[in-house]
């Protein structure tokens, strides 16, 4: 067998070619570039994280520090308007007024009726012209007589003054009312006291309107019954009061009762209540208290009776 000698043998040369090299420096360099980045990752994670950590931190303080002045802070006053003296008057029965005996009451009705200066929103009050005016004389009618001849000297005639006007009272009015509603005055000028201590402008708290402190339901119902319009005019308001008061007197008969102090408790109460009070069976003794007192005090101030 020949024998070739060691250098005929070429072993090692595929492992020195060019391109064997590279191919295996190129597999060598994948595992770092993926460590570097895995690194590159979780720092920017860590630093995502640290940011979000350090907002939430900060949000919780801010949080925090706009409560406190919330919690500190004072509370509101609290303001409370006590009414004076010039806040409108109120009808309800829980206000309690000094009545006047019967000659105290006559001599308030002896005032005169207050006259109101016409202005932009209220026409002047007229006054009340079917109102019986007691010892008023009529005026004289003067017949012209024949004229003297010409050469007679003429004395001139006496000028005819004409009577004084009446001044037209509280009781003037009340007579008048009471008169065509068949309701004893007296008991009209106690309940206007009760009601307004006689203003005629007087205004309640529920509405309630002038002399006789009419509702403005009561008012739109009656007021044309008698051709009234304002109700801050005396006698308009007590004339419609009058027929108001009739109205009531004819309901209450209807329940089958005639007594007096049913009728100035529907006044003031309301005919519905008083109307079911009394298809319950209820007596004299079922009607508030504060009505009770209403009543009481009208029929003293009137009649110096309870």
């Amino acid at each position: 067998m020949p024998i070739h000698p060691p250098q005929s043998r070429p072993p090692y040369s595929l492992a020195l070619q060019p391109g064997n090299v590279r191919q295996r420096s190129g597999r060598g360099l994948w595992p770092g570039l993926l460590l570097v980045l895995l690194a590159v990752g979780f720092l920017l994670l860590s630093a995502l994280a640290f940011v979000g950590a350090a907002g939430l931190l900060v949000g919780l303080r801010s949080a925090h520090t706009v409560q406190i002045p919330r919690a500190t802070a004072p509370p509101a006053t609290v303001v409370v308007v006590l009414p004076g003296p010039s806040e409108p008057m109120s009808s309800s029965p829980m206000q309690t007024l000094p009545m006047p005996a019967p000659a105290e009451l006559a001599t308030l009705a002896a005032a005169p009726l207050p006259v109101l200066a016409p202005t932009s929103e209220s026409p002047p009050v007229p006054t009340p012209s079917p109102m019986p005016v007691s010892g008023a004389a009529p005026d004289e009618l003067v017949e012209a007589e024949a004229l003297p001849p010409a050469d007679t000297a003429v004395e001139p005639a006496p000028t005819l003054e004409r009577p004084e006007e009446r001044v037209i009272t509280y009781g003037d009015l009340f007579r008048s009312v009471g008169d065509q509603a068949g309701i004893d005055w007296r008991l009209l000028a106690a309940l206007a006291y009760r009601e307004s201590r006689m203003d005629p402008v007087a205004l309640g708290r529920d509405g309630d309107m002038g002399l006789m402190q009419i509702l403005p339901a009561t008012w739109d119902e009656f007021a044309p019954k008698v051709a009234a319009t304002s109700p801050f005019n005396p006698v308009e308001n007590a004339q419609v009061a009058g027929v108001y008061l009739a109205y009531l007197q004819d309901f209450l008969l209807g329940q089958g009762t005639n007594d007096l102090r049913w009728v100035l408790v529907a006044y003031n109460w309301g005919p519905e209540r008083v109307r079911g009070l009394l298809a319950r069976g209820g007596k004299w003794e079922d009607v508030p208290a504060t009505q009770q007192r209403y009543v009481a005090d009208i029929l003293y101030a009137a009649f110096g009776v309870e």
